[in-house]
């Protein structure tokens, strides 16, 4: 079983925090929603709690299930995290060929962000645990290093406690302690990345857990459609409210508790939203939206390093130094706000062509060979008795 609504929601929220991250001086970024998308992160994270347990609940029943589990996770994620790094490599190098001649200014080439040394965290999954002081090579990779560490936590619950009603209990706990975690040590509340982002992970992950189970406790109820339609256009409007309202303060703080209530009344599928959800332009975004999150930053690079060769050209600023929220960033600028806003717009559409190629070449044949390595080890072990049911694969 599928929950096509919430994959459309997938997409929605992918382009939200590729919008968040590019640094324009545009309309959209003085709204307070659009400066409150990075919680949308949160919105992941319950979201791939809900799913991971609906798909793999009850099927971790040993260490070959668990690896399994981990390996398919393994190969979901990191083809095209390896690929993406592999492309912020060469945007180095051809910084560091070009050098002053080529237009560049700033930090030298492989140094700050894109040091050397941070590829080996990077390549391992590491770099959301505390190993690396800034962030870097590839910025938004560090969400998908938490949920790794978080799948394994995962893993290790489900062969550890057997009883249906101490799982739920267990889940719970490490939920609480994720929060707990991030209210006492985040000095930014929940918008912690490289320092405690394993911690926020948890939260989400396992909020999300209970709230399958809570979906799963109302099996075969179906809401009437006026209540399914008032349900979701509400949860809607708290969701603008909230991530407007919520961004860089404590409130944020309850993201994955309002996200949780919204995953739960849209995984019924009863409204008018969840009906233009299941469309096919919401699908396919929903089918692209890890590659739109995990290559929205290299678009970004390519803008930002390909604006700061052009205003040498043409003797104009189009990259400017502004204090943001108090701290100095520097923001894309190539006429005014209208102008921008047309930049800004032909960069999202740019970012979902990008990615459906990516899912395309590189998210799907990678999936297919870490599957086809674990059929063929499969095949090539000592005969066994009847193993689990196909697992169904989360998206």
């Amino acid at each position: 079983m599928r929950f096509p609504v919430l994959d459309g929601w997938r997409g929605l929220c992918a382009l939200c925090v590729a919008l968040y991250h590019l640094h324009s001086i545009d309309h959209f970024h003085r709204l307070d929603f659009v400066r409150g998308s990075y919680l949308f992160v949160d919105f992941f994270f319950v979201l791939s709690g809900f799913v991971i347990v609906h798909a793999y609940s009850g099927r971790i029943g040993g260490g070959q299930e668990a690896g399994t589990f981990l390996v398919r996770r393994f190969g979901r994620v990191w083809p095209l995290h390896a690929a993406v790094l592999l492309a912020f490599v060469a945007l180095e190098c051809v910084k560091a060929v070009s050098g002053p001649a080529g237009g560049h200014a700033g930090t030298a080439a492989f140094t700050g962000t894109y040091a050397p040394s941070a590829l080996v965290s990077n390549l391992a999954l590491v770099h959301a645990l505390g190993v690396e002081d800034q962030w870097t090579w590839n910025i938004p990779s560090w969400s998908i290093s938490a949920e790794f560490f978080v799948y394994i936590t995962f893993a290790i619950l489900c062969l550890t406690v057997r009883r249906p009603g101490v799982l739920a209990v267990a889940m719970g706990m490490l939920a609480v302690a994720g929060a707990l975690v991030v209210m006492r040590f985040s000095a930014n509340h929940i918008d912690t990345s490289i320092d405690y982002g394993y911690f926020r992970c948890l939260y989400g992950f396992f909020t999300g857990c209970l709230v399958y189970r809570l979906y799963r406790a109302a099996a075969g109820w179906q809401p009437p459609r006026l209540a399914g339609g008032l349900a979701e256009a509400g949860a809607l409007l708290a969701v603008v409210a909230f991530v407007s309202a919520a961004g860089g303060n404590a409130l944020s703080l309850a993201a994955p508790l309002l996200f949780g209530l919204v995953v739960w009344v849209f995984a019924f599928e009863a409204g008018p939203v969840s009906r233009l959800l299941a469309t096919s332009p919401f699908q396919r975004l929903g089918a692209w939206s890890y590659s739109i999150y995990m290559a929205h930053a290299l678009m970004i690079a390519v803008l930002q390093k390909g604006a700061t060769v052009m205003q040498g050209v043409l003797g104009r600023p189009l990259v400017v130094e502004r204090k943001v929220e108090g701290a100095s960033d520097r923001l894309l600028s190539f006429g005014d706000a209208w102008v921008m806003d047309l930049v800004s717009g032909g960069y999202l559409l740019a970012v979902v062509a990008l990615s459906a190629l990516t899912y395309r070449f590189i998210e799907l044949p990678g999936q297919a060979m870490v599957n086809g390595m674990l059929v063929r080890s499969r095949k090539a072990a000592p005969a066994n008795p009847p193993a689990n049911p196909p697992m169904v694969e989360a998206a």
